[in-house]
């Protein structure tokens, strides 16, 4: 019986959302121009002793139709990610008509703890207030 509780302690601790690493936007709004495109900063936030690789690469994921997103400009430090600097996002909307929407994405990355020395996956999810405008 504990080793299946500790089986399953193990399973959730790895396929756990990062509580390590979180995601944040600014400006959290941006006003584009029907079929057009403008650029948002994204910050990623590391606990204490953690660090973000930059080899396999960040992704991000739009979750929203109409909305296109890519990594623009991604700053390092050796081959890990310059927390202090700010990763530049693109966002074209594609076939939206004037009006307001939230566009949801996921951002992938690997983390990973100096002190403990263990690497996983790790998944944040965020969004940004689109106003497409004529």
């Amino acid at each position: 019986m504990n080793i299946l509780l500790l089986l399953m302690i193990m399973m959730n601790s790895l396929f756990a959302p990062s509580q390590q690493v979180k995601v944040f936007v600014k400006p959290e709004a941006l006003k584009i121009q029907v079929g057009s495109s403008d650029v948002f900063d994204l910050r990623l936030q590391a606990g204490e002793g953690i660090h973000v690789n930059t080899r396999p690469s960040i992704t991000i994921e739009s979750q929203t139709k109409g909305v296109e997103l890519s990594i623009k400009e991604i700053s390092k430090s050796g081959e890990y990610l310059d927390l202090e600097k700010a990763i530049e996002i693109s966002c074209k909307t594609v076939g939206l008509a004037p009006g307001e929407y939230r566009a949801d994405f996921a951002v992938g990355f690997t983390y990973c703890n100096d002190n403990e020395g263990w690497c996983r996956l790790g998944k944040d999810s965020s969004s940004i207030e689109i106003e497409v405008v004529k």
